[in-house]
């Protein structure tokens, strides 16, 4: 779709650039175009009797849009008139299924747009009355099983008692919500073929509800657990959320099929809280993802154990985190960008394992935590404005030849309170800032309350000059004891209280994420795991 919608606006542009020249040749108008969010040119979907059919399309003709028509069979369902000289236009087709529709009835769309020259084109779409999910009984590993895959257009209970096996992609849609018992493991289809995917995707309008306790956490995580076989970094997708909080990119923002954003700051997909992510970021993907996820979404103990790629990443939106940690991440820790206004406290990354990005080299390095607005508009609203504190960084060594890891990174114009963190063990820069315009360091972008040590370079660019230089913040080189490649429990006190930033944010006057043995969070019953695999307790 990107690369028909860009030779289209090339198109017009010839036009523009000529069409005061004298006319030496005729030009031939491209055919008009019917584009779907997936690039594809007809569509087949399956929905069940009673439910509705919404498919977005962007029409297109260079000499002017005419007509566009939809027939059902030989009957015209839908027609639109273009009358103010459009080029493009949007269309929204939707068909309700009937509620006593029988199940293997299907519908046989045509889509014809016509342009002002008079030439034709047709997008088909059909769709097949049907269950949307199925639910097969496996054995697996002498247990009983439900494997489950395909779109939950409503409601759907992952029972405690019930073992579930997800394959491919399952989606929850049409405002349903998902909910998992506390103390449920989820298990996810691994494949050999890279091409095959296993993932949960939760889509804007919709919700999950996984709730879990200290004693009894909800664990997503890799088939080759239930049959007893060694899991890998990478075996399966991981869990996307797709809301309708705004982001710099748009209101409606296509993502793999799915559609986020909006103007629900305070909208909520639902909630996560004592859940483990485990043996995630197969093909690219990363293991927790948000994508215009709004405010009323809560966060709150959620750990990624091995994941090949980022371990949170987010997208635009304004949910807010706290207790979350990352072990062993191949990627990123957490990168967000795309105008996300959010805030987080006690924030946990460690990974002792070289980047799993590629290529390696000095512009591709994985960072701890990636903090950006937008990569060419670094001026672009919503602007990515963050709140954090009391944050734990440890990276793969300081000596580390091919580690290509940094710690935190605020850039592309991202700008927000950065205190109470503690970065450690990186072979390339702990902290960097840049990206900025002097007058709002020190203002609008603040670095405060900082221990970073044992780094091939502790400070860069304006982190160096602005904030450790200059001797007007607590931004220094002290080691702070106790915090190794292997452990992340330490802390030493700070005159900043978080709370002075929000009520949100909870009181925590040191310096790191986890204060002292006394008082870690990580120790919590059985939910986190440490980075040899063994639960902490």
């Amino acid at each position: 779709m990107k690369n028909k919608s860009l030779h289209f606006l090339v198109v017009i542009l010839h036009l523009l650039m000529t069409g005061c020249a004298d006319k030496e040749i005729d030009f031939v108008f491209p055919e008009p175009l019917i584009l779907s969010m997936t690039d594809e040119t007809a569509l087949t979907l399956v929905q069940e009797p009673g439910k509705i059919i919404n498919v977005p399309l962007n029409v297109q003709a260079a000499s002017g849009l005419e007509s566009l028509v939809v027939y059902l069979g030989a009957e015209r369902y839908d027609e639109v008139s273009y009358t103010n000289n459009e080029l493009s236009a949007s269309y929204d087709f939707k068909f309700n299924v009937a509620a006593d529709a029988s199940l293997g009835t299907v519908y046989d769309f045509v889509v014809t747009l016509t342009d002002k020259i008079g030439r034709s084109t047709s997008f088909p779409i059909t769709v097949s009355v049907d269950a949307t999910y199925t639910i097969t009984v496996e054995t697996v590993a002498g247990k009983e099983v439900s494997v489950i895959q395909g779109k939950i257009n409503g409601d759907f209970h992952f029972a405690r008692e019930k073992t579930y096996v997800v394959a491919g992609t399952l989606a929850v849609e049409d405002g349903g919500t998902l909910t998992i018992d506390a103390g449920s493991t989820v298990y996810f289809r691994t494949s050999a073929d890279n091409a095959v995917n296993s993932r949960l995707v939760i889509a804007r309008g919709s919700r999950i509800q996984a709730t879990g306790t200290a004693a009894t956490p909800i664990v997503l995580t890799s088939e080759k657990v239930l049959r007893g076989e060694d899991p890998s970094f990478d075996d399966w997708g991981g869990l996307f959320l797709f809301g309708a909080a705004p982001t710099n990119r748009g209101s409606n923002v296509v993502e793999d099929g799915f559609v986020y954003g909006g103007s629900a700051a305070a909208e909520s997909s639902g909630r996560l809280r004592y859940v483990r992510i485990e043996y995630a970021g197969k093909d690219d993907y990363h293991a927790l993802n948000f994508f215009g996820v709004g405010s009323a979404t809560g966060i709150d103990r959620v750990q990624v154990f091995q994941c090949q790629n980022n371990a949170f990443r987010i997208r635009g939106g304004r949910v807010n985190l706290r207790y979350i940690a990352a072990i062993d991440h191949g990627g990123y820790g957490l990168w967000a960008d795309e105008g996300w206004q959010g805030k987080g406290q006690f924030w946990l990354f460690q990974t002792n394992i070289s980047a799993t990005l590629v290529p390696r080299n000095f512009w591709n390095q994985a960072r701890s935590l990636e903090l950006r607005n937008h990569d060419s508009f670094y001026d672009s609203s919503p602007r990515t404005t963050f709140q954090i504190a009391n944050v734990t960084l440890i990276g793969n060594g300081e000596g580390t030849t091919d580690g290509t890891r940094r710690g935190a990174r605020v850039r592309r114009g991202a700008i927000g309170q950065l205190r109470n963190l503690i970065v450690a063990h990186f072979p390339s820069d702990a902290v960097r800032v840049e990206d900025l315009p002097v007058e709002v360091l020190g203002g609008e972008m603040v670095l405060d309350n900082v221990r970073a040590f044992r780094s091939a370079t502790n400070y860069a660019q304006e982190a160096e000059s602005i904030f450790f230089q200059s001797g007007l913040y607590d931004v220094t080189e002290d080691v702070v004891s106790g915090i190794t490649l292997d452990n992340y429990v330490g802390s030493v006190s700070s005159v900043f209280n978080p709370q002075q930033l929000d009520p949100w944010f909870i009181a925590a006057d040191y310096i790191g994420a986890v204060q002292h043995a006394n008082n870690d969070w990580t120790r919590e019953g059985v939910w986190f795991k440490n980075r040899d695999g063994s639960i902490s307790e």
